[in-house]
C-alpha cells in the first residue's frame, strides 16, 4: 500500500491524467464492443420470431385446409402437401437454425427441438393424411402444437430480453466505473495539483515579501513534487546565500572595526615614538594600548646590544610581573629567546628591526588555548617595527650628539694646546733660563724654595694639560661606553705596572654622549691617580646598576688615599667632583682596609635607555 501510494504521489500528471482518460475510455469503449457484440448476436432473432410466429399461422393454414372440402375450381386453393412443405420450409428455415444455441441444455434449443419432434412424429403425418369425416383431435392437437411454437417464440424472446437486461446492466456498471473514475480523478487533481498550487502560490507570497522560513509543500503529483522541491531548494540556497552574505558582512564589518582599532593604535604609538625619544613610560603605555586591542596574558620589550650581544636590558614589561623571557638578573636570555623555538603557539617572539639591524625583541604570551589571528601578527610586526624605528632614531641622535661633543671637545683641545701649552712650554723654558742664570751657590733658601716650587708647578700644570688634551682627544666608537672603557683598561694595562680588571654589568643600558663621556673621563682620572700615586698592583673598574641608579666603583689594592686628599691633589679631584656634580650625581674616596682606595660615583641616568 505504501509503494502504490508513494507511485500516485510521484506520478505524473499527464501520465495520471491519461491513465484516467484511458479509464474513463475503456468502460465505454467495453460498452460499445458488448453492445455491438449483443447486436450483432440478436440480429437474427427478430426474424426468427416473426419466422416462427408465422408457423402458427401455417399451422392454422394447414388445419383449416385439412378439413376444406375439396375445390370446385380444381387450382383455386392450395392443396394439402403444398401447405405442409410451406410449414416445413419455414420450420426448418436458416434464419430459425443459424439462431439456435449451441449449447444442448439452451432453453431455445429444447424449445426447437421439442416443436420440431412433435412436428415429424406426430402432427405431420395426422395432418397429411385428407379426411372427409370430420376428425375432433386435429384441431386441439394443433392448438397444443402452436403452444410449442409460442414457447419456442417465448424461449427466443426471453433470450432476447436476457441479453438486452445484461447489455443494460453492463452500460450501468459502464458509467458508474466512468464517474467514479472521474470522481477520484478530480480528488486526486484537487489533492495532489490544485492545493499544493495554491500552498506554492502562497508561499510565494512570503517568499516576496522576505520570510525566507517558509517551506512549499511536496506532498504533490510529480511535476508539483519536483516544483515543491526546486522551490525549497531554492529558497534554502537563498536563505543560505543571505546567511552567508550577512555573515560575511559581519566579517568584514569586524575586520573593518578590527582595523580602525589597528590604525588607531599605530597612529597613537608612532605618536608617541615621535613626539619624544623612547623612555620607559612610552614603551609602557605602547604595551598598555596594546593590550587593549590584542588579548595578551603578558608582553615585555627587551631592547639588545647586538655589538655586546648577549647582554641586553629589561626595557617594558606588562603586566609588572616578571617576563617568562627576560629576567632582570638574566637578561641575557631575551636575546637568545628570539632564537628558542616555541613552545607552545601562544608564544611569539618579534624583532624590534630597522633595516637589517635588530635593537630588540618583543616576546607576547597569549592567554591559554589562543593564537594570534593574522591580522594580530601583521599588527604586532608592525608595532615591532615602529619601536625598531624609534629607537634607530632615538640612537642616531645619541650619536649626533656625541659626534658634536667630540668635534666640540676636539677645537677645544686644539685651542688649548695652540695657546695654554706653548705658554706653559714658553714658561718651562724660562724657568730653566732662569736657573742657569742663578747658579745654585748663588740662591737663597727663599729663592732655591721659590724656583723649585715654581718647576714643580709648571710640570704638574703642564702634565695636567697633556692629560686633558689626551682626555679631550678620546673618541667614543659606535659601540659607547664600553668599548672605550675597555681601550682605557688596555692603555692602562699596557703603560703602567700593574693589571686593571673591567667588570661591566650595565647589561647593554644605552647612555647619552655627555653621560659617558663624563664617566670615562672619572674612570681616567682616577687611573692616573693611581698609576702616579698609589703604587698598586691590581686595579678594578666595575659599572653596576643599583636601585635603578648606576654605580661606577675605581679600587685599587696601593698605599691608599690621604687623610685629605684635596690639599695634595686639588685639581684632579676638583675636576673629578666637577663631572659627578654635572651628572647629578655622587662621587665619594674611601681609604679601604687593609690597603688601597675606593673612588664610586652613583647617579641617576637620564637617558630614553635607562630603566
Amino acid at each position: 500500500m505504501l509503494r502504490i501510494g508513494n507511485s500516485f504521489r510521484e506520478t505524473s500528471i499527464l501520465r495520471f491524467i491519461a491513465h484516467a482518460l484511458l479509464l474513463i475510455v475503456l468502460p465505454a469503449f467495453l460498452a460499445f464492443l458488448m453492445s455491438w457484440s449483443s447486436v450483432a448476436s440478436s440480429s437474427g432473432e427478430g426474424a426468427a420470431i416473426n419466422l416462427a410466429g408465422s408457423l402458427r399461422k401455417q399451422v392454422y393454414l394447414i388445419v383449416a385446409t385439412h378439413y376444406a372440402p375439396p375445390a370446385p375450381v380444381p387450382g383455386s386453393r392450395p392443396l394439402l402437401q403444398q401447405v405442409i412443405a410451406d410449414f416445413e420450409q419455414r420450420l426448418y428455415h436458416p434464419i430459425l437454425l443459424s439462431n439456435l444455441p449451441s449449447a444442448a441444455d439452451d432453453p431455445v434449443r429444447v424449445s426447437y427441438n421439442i416443436m420440431e419432434t412433435n412436428w415429424r412424429t406426430a402432427i405431420k403425418n395426422d395432418l397429411a393424411q385428407l379426411n372427409t369425416e370430420r376428425d375432433g383431435n386435429i384441431l386441439p392437437r394443433a392448438i397444443q402444437f402452436v403452444a410449442l411454437i409460442d414457447a419456442y417464440v417465448v424461449a427466443i424472446e426471453a433470450r432476447h430480453e436476457s441479453r438486452l437486461l445484461w447489455l443494460g446492466r453492463i452500460q450501468w456498471i459502464t458509467l458508474g466505473i466512468m464517474i467514479l473514475v472521474l470522481i477520484l480523478t478530480l480528488r486526486w487533481l484537487s489533492l495532489r495539483v490544485t492545493q499544493p498550487l495554491i500552498a506554492m502560490a502562497k508561499a510565494a507570497k512570503k517568499i516576496r515579501n522576505g520570510d525566507l522560513s517558509v517551506r512549499s509543500p511536496e506532498e504533490g503529483a510529480g511535476e508539483i513534487t519536483q516544483l515543491g522541491q526546486a522551490i525549497n531548494h531554492m529558497v534554502a540556497e537563498l536563505a543560505q546565500g543571505i546567511s552567508e552574505l550577512e555573515s560575511r558582512v559581519t566579517e568584514k564589518t569586524k575586520a573593518l572595526s578590527q582595523n580602525q582599532r589597528s590604525l588607531e593604535l599605530l597612529y597613537r604609538t608612532k605618536q608617541r615614538l615621535s613626539d619624544q625619544e623612547p623612555n620607559k613610560a612610552t614603551f609602557d603605555q605602547v604595551l598598555s594600548d596594546l593590550g587593549s586591542v590584542v588579548d595578551l596574558e603578558h608582553a615585555a620589550i627587551c631592547i639588545t646590544e647586538t655589538e655586546q650581544a648577549p647582554l641586553a636590558f629589561r626595557f617594558a614589561v606588562m603586566p609588572n610581573r616578571p617576563s617568562e623571557y627576560c629576567d632582570r638578573n638574566a637578561c641575557q636570555s631575551c636575546a637568545s629567546a628570539a632564537n628558542t623555538p616555541r613552545q607552545h603557539p601562544s608564544q611569539v617572539v618579534f624583532h624590534l628591526t630597522e633595516g637589517l639591524k635588530n635593537y630588540g625583541i618583543m616576546p607576547v604570551r597569549l592567554k591559554a588555548k589562543q593564537e594570534l589571528a593574522p591580522w594580530q601578527r601583521q599588527l604586532l610586526e608592525a608595532i615591532a617595527q615602529q619601536i625598531g624605528t624609534a629607537l634607530a632614531n632615538a640612537k642616531r641622535k645619541q650619536e649626533l650628539h656625541r659626534l658634536a661633543l667630540h668635534e666640540e671637545r676636539s677645537v677645544i683641545a686644539r685651542e688649548l694646546h695652540d695657546s695654554l701649552a706653548q705658554s706653559l712650554s714658553y714658561l718651562k723654558i724660562q724657568v730653566v733660563r732662569l736657573q742657569t742664570q742663578f747658579p745654585e751657590e748663588a740662591r737663597s733658601d727663599t729663592a732655591q724654595a721659590a724656583l723649585t716650587e715654581l718647576r714643580e708647578g709648571l710640570s704638574d700644570a703642564y702634565r695636567q694639560l697633556r692629560e686633558l688634551l689626551n682626555t679631550f682627544r678620546l673618541q667614543m666608537h659606535e659601540r659607547g661606553l664600553a668599548a672605550a672603557l675597555e681601550q682605557t683598561v688596555q692603555e692602562f694595562t699596557e703603560r703602567g705596572a700593574h693589571p686593571v680588571i673591567l667588570e661591566n654589568h650595565l647589561m647593554g643600558v644605552e647612555l647619552s654622549a655627555h653621560e659617558e663621556i663624563h664617566i670615562l673621563q672619572i674612570v681616567r682620572e682616577a687611573l692616573v691617580n693611581i698609576e702616579r700615586h698609589a703604587h698598586a698592583e691590581h686595579a678594578w673598574i666595575t659599572l653596576a646598576w643599583l636601585n635603578n641608579t648606576i654605580l661606577v666603583t675605581i679600587a685599587d689594592d696601593g698605599c691608599g688615599i690621604a687623610d685629605h686628599p684635596d690639599k695634595q691633589q686639588h685639581y684632579g679631584l676638583s675636576i673629578m667632583r666637577d663631572r659627578a656634580h654635572s651628572l647629578k650625581g655622587q662621587l665619594t674616596f674611601r681609604r679601604q682596609t687593609p690597603s688601597g682606595t675606593l673612588v664610586s660615583l652613583q647617579f641617576t641616568p637620564n637617558t630614553p635607555f635607562a630603566a
